[in-house]
C-alpha cells in the first residue's frame, strides 16, 4: 500500500479517555489527501485512527495499513 504520511501534529495527552494524542494528514496512492485523521488511545493503552465525517475507508485491508503509519511513526517519534 502507498501511504504517506505528510503532516503529524502532537497534542499533549490529557486525562479523559480516549485520549486525543495527535492530528494526521495522510497521502494514498498519491492521489488522494485525507486531513484530519485523529490518533486516539483508549483506556486499555492500544492505539486507534479515526477518520474525519466525510471519509469512510470500506477496506480494512487499507484501514489497517493506515493505523500501521500512523501508530509506528508515533512510536518511533513521540515516545
Amino acid at each position: 500500500m502507498d501511504i504517506k504520511l505528510i503532516k503529524f501534529y502532537p497534542f499533549e495527552v490529557s486525562v479523559k479517555r480516549p485520549r486525543l494524542l495527535a492530528y494526521v494528514d495522510l497521502l494514498l496512492f498519491d492521489k488522494v489527501l485525507i486531513k484530519g485523521i485523529k490518533l486516539l488511545e483508549n483506556k486499555h493503552g492500544g492505539y486507534f485512527v479515526q477518520m474525519p465525517e466525510h471519509v469512510e475507508i470500506v477496506s480494512r485491508d487499507l484501514l489497517d495499513s493506515i493505523r500501521r503509519v500512523v501508530v509506528d511513526y508515533y512510536k518511533e517519534n513521540l515516545l
